[in-house]
């Protein structure tokens, strides 16, 4: 099966209560710094965020960028009155959290302890992090990276897997033990590394809108080609037509949500790193991704 003309994962999306909370708790926590915040935002059309964005109805929408040991996060607040269900927590499937690999975990936990709620891990010598905005961390040793973890159904982790391995190109990297979980680690030719772990539970993963909700965005030079070769490898579900922003702090941003056949929400985007209104006297920037077209 060819691979979709995707270059590695450009962002981890995460759905939180309070954006300022969690722009707050990333930077006490892993030293990120806000690259940017746009909104609030309102439907352009009615049924806009649930075709687009896979959200349960019509919310005030605000998103922050910022950037965390060179790893983009894209952080969703959605208020309303639209309906909203709390998400799995980690270690069960649909969870999420972010995993920290350190050279000196127990350091870093005594310092995490300061403002957040720390555990030792099931695994030898790491510690499993809550930060006060419900952001959940595992610390484990290792040379320093930062990871996206998500939490699958057993029965979806292999063909999860696959899909990422055999139609988005990555591969292969490690074995991973999180939260009670075990998995392994994959990553693009450019861009983080994502941890898909096997995880109990049978209920329905979260909504965009949902606390807790999460996608992986891909990098693609051409987000109308990448959708194409989603759809002819079949079973993948565009979330509607892809869109190009063009005005706010991202102009020139071209993206579609995809729906995987396991059900995890994707994004395939093409965010032109150096051209970006928001980047004119901004303290912190995206970490840009490799925009060379494959040979």
């Amino acid at each position: 099966m060819s691979h979709a003309p995707t270059r590695g994962i450009d962002h981890f999306g995460l759905t939180v209560a309070n954006l300022d909370d969690a722009v707050r708790d990333l930077g006490d926590a892993l030293g990120a710094g806000l690259c940017y915040v746009e909104g609030p935002l309102d439907e352009p059309y009615p049924g806009w965020m649930t075709e687009k964005l896979g959200a349960r109805g019509a919310f005030t929408l605000r998103v922050a960028a910022v950037n965390a040991r060179a790893v983009n996060l894209e952080l969703f607040e959605y208020a309303g009155d639209g309906p909203r269900r709390p998400g799995p927590l980690p270690g069960q499937a649909g969870g999420f959290a972010l995993l920290q690999r350190t050279p000196d975990p127990t350091a870093a936990a005594r310092e995490l302890a300061r403002v957040a709620a720390v555990r030792p891990a099931h695994a030898p010598g790491g510690f499993e992090v809550l930060l006060p905005s419900g952001i959940a961390l595992a610390l484990q040793p290792g040379k320093d990276e930062l990871l996206g973890a998500l939490f699958v159904h057993r029965g979806d982790v292999a063909p999860f897997v696959h899909e990422l391995q055999s139609v988005l190109g990555l591969r292969r990297t490690g074995g991973v033990d999180a939260f009670g979980a075990r998995g392994v680690v994959l990553a693009g030719e450019c861009g983080a590394a994502v941890a898909v772990l096997d995880a109990p539970g049978a209920g329905p993963r979260p909504a965009n809108s949902d606390v807790g909700g999460h996608h992986v965005a891909f990098h693609a030079d051409d987000v109308d080609a990448a959708r194409a070769a989603l759809l002819e490898a079949g079973g993948f579900v565009p979330l509607g037509e892809p869109e190009t922003i063009t005005d706010g702090p991202i102009a020139g941003d071209r993206w579609n949500y995809v729906l995987s056949p396991t059900g995890v929400q994707l994004e395939l985007i093409n965010l032109p790193d150096g051209t970006l209104p928001y980047e004119d006297g901004a303290a912190h920037t995206r970490t840009p991704i490799a925009r060379r077209v494959p040979a």
